[in-house]
Formats: structure tokens, sequence, C-alpha cells
């Protein structure tokens, strides 16, 4: 299992995905969370300004890992992608 850092103890943070909105930045926050893995939100633009001003943003939210950490959040990601349900039609 991993250990959650501390923010500064962090040196490298990299960039893994962007997401869409505020919300959806707030779902792969959890699902990395999740797996003990430490996310930094970063907006686009004026997006921390919208973020105060209106509580939300239509610029994109890019989401940041730890740099020994982008393999495993990648994986998680991918796992997250491909878990959808069966086509229960057929």
């Amino acid at each position: 299992m991993w250990k959650i850092k501390n923010k500064e103890e962090i040196n490298t943070w990299e960039f893994i995905i962007q997401a869409n909105n505020e919300n959806e930045a707030n779902v792969i926050e959890s699902i990395l969370n999740s797996e003990s893995i430490p996310v930094e939100k970063k907006y686009r633009e004026a997006g921390g300004y919208l973020m105060i001003y209106m509580g939300m943003t239509n610029f994109g939210v890019d989401i940041y890992v730890p740099a020994d950490l982008v393999l495993k959040a990648q994986e998680v990601l991918n796992l997250t992608e491909t878990d959808e349900p069966e086509n229960l039609s057929e």
C-alpha cells in the first residue's frame, strides 16, 4: 500500500490528465486518493479566479501527481476507464 506524502515533502509534480471541469477533477482526485496517490490541481488561465468568483471554471483543471507515482496513477485511471458495465441487452 502506498503511503500518502505531505505535499510539502513532494519535490516534483508531473502532469497526468486534464479534467474538463471542477466536478470531473474532484472525481479523478477521489479515485487517486483512494489509492493513496496525492493530487495537486492547477487551474488554467483565469480558472482560479472563476472558481473563487463563480464557483466553477470552463477552462479545465490540470491534475498533477508526484513524479514517482505517475505510473501507478496511470494504471489506476486506466482501470477505472475500462470498468464499464457490459451490454445488458444481450
